[in-house]
């Protein structure tokens, strides 16, 4: 087995006396796009919250390459290759695109440098803002105000936004939440593109969309993990249709 990426060891998280997340060891390869899938209250974001570092964790380790980042904060996750998108769009509505990228693009500055010299003089953080554009497909969009982008559009900028910080390793909290049929399959279609170059953990309730992205899947119920495999392994599970997926998406 290759080397994972990305490691947690008996993780949990706890609100009171609520276990969002209960001793969760799970595996995400290199290179691999692994979909967490569960029903509501499965613990699915307090996960991806927790691997990006916008939740600490109550117990347990996070591994990333290796190294411990279990206390790791988010900025520096951003600096090690870990980028994030949110249940909710995360843009900034009154720049542009190309500015909304340039932000990410200069979060990976480092800190002095953020202190010395103006942002615009930085020429790398132009590239990789530009860069970002074409890869989410919005550099015909470059000069235009985020806000007044379709939905789609809006969470095609911020995966773009995403990709200005250069992640390795991206974590995408349902990204095609809220969207119609053709706007879903246009940014189904950028994230086959991305995941020839990039590790992907997908929070998806699209079924249709994650059995054609995903090649590993983990299901989680009330905060456990219930099982991970391949796709075909997740179809054919008479427990992942009992607790979540029902008859229509059986093998």
């Amino acid at each position: 087995m290759p080397e994972p990426i990305l490691e947690t060891r008996l993780l949990s998280r706890q609100f009171g006396g609520l276990r969002a997340v209960a001793d969760a060891s799970l595996s995400f390869e290199a290179g691999v796009v692994h979909a967490v899938l569960g029903p509501n209250g499965a613990g699915k974001t307090t996960l991806i919250n927790l691997l990006s570092g916008d939740l600490p964790p109550s117990d347990g380790m996070i591994l990333y390459k290796g190294r411990d980042i279990t206390r790791m904060p988010v900025d520096r996750r951003v600096h090690l290759g870990i980028g994030r998108s949110y249940q909710k769009t995360n843009i900034f509505p009154e720049l542009t695109c190309l500015e909304n990228c340039w932000l990410g693009a200069q979060a990976r500055l480092p800190g002095w440098l953020h202190l010395m010299r103006p942002a615009r003089s930085h020429a790398s953080v132009r590239d990789r803002a530009e860069r970002a554009l074409v890869l989410c497909g919005l550099d015909h969009r470059a000069d235009v105000v985020a806000g007044t982008l379709s939905h789609g559009e809006m969470r095609q900028l911020e995966i773009g936004a995403m990709l200005a910080t250069e992640p390795e390793l991206l974590l995408l909290d349902e990204p095609l939440a809220g969207m119609g049929v053709e706007e879903s399959w246009r940014v189904v279609g950028l994230l086959k593109r991305l995941a020839s170059d990039h590790t992907m953990i997908l929070i998806e309730h699209d079924m249709d969309a994650v059995f054609s992205i995903a090649q590993r899947i983990t299901v989680m119920v009330n905060g456990t993990v219930l099982e991970t495999g391949t796709v075909d392994e997740i179809r054919a599970s008479p427990a992942v249709r009992e607790a979540y997926l029902g008859e229509e998406h059986a093998a």
